[in-house]
């Protein structure tokens, strides 16, 4: 009786602890924490915005994209510039994001006052050039006009975005 109760006992504890050592479960700040930034700066969003491509994320993608977003665009049929909103850019996106095994954007180099821009309260304003492959097909490249500004939280979000081509 007391080798099936030492038995028993025994069993339970290496499951217990087994659990515990999990080898396919990453360590807290691993590997998965350093893909993202901390968006504290406007930086930090770039990266994010290239992260969230790169891996395909709609969810860290729409943590980047204010509640009052606007994209503007030039629409060559109308031959005139129209706009969508929020809700609009999240589905474009996340069909972009849904219909393409690898996407590679690339920002153009931006200035370290861009990089470490973190004031509170404040909009920035600026152009970036970007390159976007998505799958096979040929590059796109263009610029991207950002106004950004941190939230409550001193998280930088988009709030205007305009593509020049």
């Amino acid at each position: 009786m007391r080798n099936a109760v030492f038995f028993i006992s025994s069993l339970v504890l290496l499951v217990g602890l087994s659990a515990c050592l999990n080898p396919f479960a990453p360590e807290e700040g691993g590997v998965a924490g350093d893909l993202w930034d901390s968006q504290l700066s406007a930086g930090g969003m770039l990266r994010n915005f290239q992260t969230a491509y790169m891996m395909r994320d709609s969810i860290r993608y729409a943590d980047l994209i204010a509640e009052e977003f606007v994209f503007q665009f030039f629409d060559a049929n109308e031959e005139r510039y129209d706009q969508w909103f929020r809700d609009t850019e999240l589905r474009a996106t996340g069909a972009i994001l849904r219909s393409f095994d690898q996407l590679d954007l690339r920002w153009g180099p931006f200035p370290a006052s861009i990089d470490t821009f973190s004031q509170p309260d404040t909009t920035i304003e600026f152009t970036i050039n970007f390159t976007l492959t998505a799958g096979d097909f040929s590059p796109i490249a263009g610029f991207a006009r950002f106004q950004l500004r941190a939230g409550n939280d001193s998280r930088f979000r988009i709030v205007q975005w305009r593509d020049d081509y």
